[in-house]
Parts: C-alpha cells; structure tokens; sequence
C-alpha cells in the first residue's frame, strides 16, 4: 500500500491527470533522485494507493483510494502540464483504476490532532528498523508534520489502522468517527478482496477452471467470489466461496451465461445457444466437469448465484450431458 500526497490538483492534465496514474520525474533539477518519486516503480498491479489530497496543511484530507492496474514504470513521455519538472527528460509512472471515493473527505488536521501520540509512536519505531520505510509524516522538534516532498509514501496494516479506525469514545466527535469507520471499512473491504483473490487462484493452480481453458498467466486469471463479496459476508473469505476463471470465462459466469450444478458440471443459459451469443462457444462444454482445485465450490454459494442469475439447475430445460 501507498500514500499519494499530492498538493498540485492539476496534476499534470490530460491521461496524467488524478486519479489515472501517479507519476513523478526521475530526477531533480540538478540530478539527485528522491526516494518519494522512485517508489513509484515499486508499485505492483493491485496494489492500494491512498490519496491524500490539498494545498495546505488545514485543507489536506484523504479523499479516497485507487488501485494500480498494473506495475510501476520508467518512461520518456511527458505530461502535458509538467509544472515543475519540465526539466525532466523521463518519468515514473503508475496507472492506476477503480478509484473509489471515502463518503466524506478525513482531514489531515483532525488525524494529527487526534491520533498524535500513535503516529509518533510508529514514527519512531520506524526509526530503529533495519529496513525504513518512507513514511508520509515525520517528527520535527517533537511535533508531528507532513514529510516535505514525500509524494509516494509506504503504508502498511499497521498505518492504516492509526489513521482510519474510530477514535475512541474519550472524543466528541461523532461525524468524524462514521468518517474514519467508514473509510476503514472500505479500505479492509479492497483487501480482503485482493487476498481473497490470490488465495483462490492458489488453490486452483493459477489456471483457469473451465473444462478446455488452457490459460494460466495470473495477469489474466480472476480469483472471484460465487456468492458475491457484499451479498454474503459469511462467506466472504471461504475458499469454497471461489472460483479462479479467465478474464473472459469470469465475465460469462458474472452475467450468468453459465453457472454449475451441483456435480460442478457447467451448465450454460439456455440463452446462449442463440446466433449471437456464440463467441466463447459455452455449450460445447454443457455438463462437462470444472478442473477443481484444493476447496471443493460450496453449494450454498452456488444456490447463491443461481438465485441472482435465475438460472437453477434444478429447473433445466436444458438436459445435462
């Protein structure tokens, strides 16, 4: 995870422009590189990038979170608003997608005021560490402050949890609490998910299940759920609450053009077979078996998608090979 703290709103315009991509040049002006800008091309596909966004210490606030959609990289193109760094002969640079927005922006001021003592705390511990990270605050004659230029910060479980959980009932402050809990929550909800994910397409060794699918390049694998993530959260994190499918294979399953029996044989909407629904050939594979993985899928799970894409088994009009 990372901390984008960002004082410009422009932000470079055009594709360069918040929340596509963070980027940064490569180099100062007179050649030294900087650690905040070089964390860029440690970023991974996935990973969590927090935007903490404003000119001035009262206005800063983290307004949400996006996710990298794919690595972190070094590049001669140039935004169109450079601003500072229209020195720069190249760039970091990361995309990034699905940028989810908190339901109220969390104040910088009001997490300083209220979470001091934490921050310090892990500050410091930081310090003594063999292996520092760069962190978005630091303390300075024994006071807590935003780390000059430190555009792209690292953040870990530990940060997070300082910074959005709710305060304790010792403060007034109600409102800021359902702002930090909500964040908090959202945030958890992104990564439960992407640990969810890479559990599944573990356990079905990173390839995808559908009988005569033969892709298992991870970066076109889904580790997704079968009863949806928000529809059932005591499934949430149950492997037989997964299936790993290729990105196309996923989307089929998602519309409910096919769902599984309770065999795990594929069965395919009757709808399909229709001229111009043809382009994966589903019902080539009515009836045929999934490649299972380590968890075998759960049944209340499936009943689950059966009910949400009203295509049940049970009901077939479409007999089963």
């Amino acid at each position: 995870m990372y901390i984008e703290m960002s004082l410009d709103m422009t932000h470079g315009g055009g594709l360069w422009s918040f929340p596509l991509c963070v980027w940064a040049p490569t180099k100062k002006e007179d050649g030294a590189s900087w650690a905040y800008w070089s964390n860029i091309e440690l970023v991974r596909k996935d990973d969590l990038i927090l935007h903490l966004r404003g000119k001035d210490k009262d206005e800063a606030a983290f307004i949400g979170y996006s996710v990298a959609s794919g690595d972190g990289y070094k590049t001669e193109e140039r935004p169109p608003f450079p601003g500072d760094w229209k020195h720069a002969r190249s760039f970091y640079r990361a995309d990034l997608h699905q940028f989810t927005m908190f339901p109220r922006p969390i104040t910088l001021k009001s997490i300083f005021e209220k979470k001091e003592k934490e921050l310090l705390s892990y500050v410091e511990k930081n310090k003594k560490k063999a292996t520092k990270k760069n962190l978005f605050c630091v303390k300075q004659s024994g006071k807590l402050q935003r780390q000059n230029g430190g555009y792209l910060s690292h953040a870990d479980r530990e940060l997070i949890d300082i910074l959005f959980d709710e305060f304790d009932g010792n403060h007034k402050s109600p409102s800021q609490r359902v702002r930090t809990g909500d964040a908090l929550r959202l945030i958890n909800d992104r990564l439960g998910q992407q640990r969810f994910s890479k559990l599944i397409k573990a356990c079905y060794g990173y390839k995808c299940c559908f009988p005569g699918c033969d892709i298992d390049d991870s970066r076109f694998l889904v580790g997704s759920h079968i009863a949806r993530w928000s529809d059932n959260k005591e499934l949430r994190g149950d492997p037989g609450n997964g299936l790993c499918l290729c990105l196309m294979h996923d989307r089929a399953f998602e519309l409910g053009a096919f769902t599984l029996d309770e065999a795990f044989r594929i069965f395919v909407s009757p709808a399909e077979s229709s001229g111009d629904r043809k382009a994966l050939d589903l019902t080539s594979y009515h009836g045929q078996k999934i490649k299972m993985g380590v968890d075998k899928p759960l049944v209340e799970a499936l009943r689950e998608h059966w009910d949400r894409t009203k295509l049940n088994p049970a009901n077939a009009t479409v007999p089963l090979k």
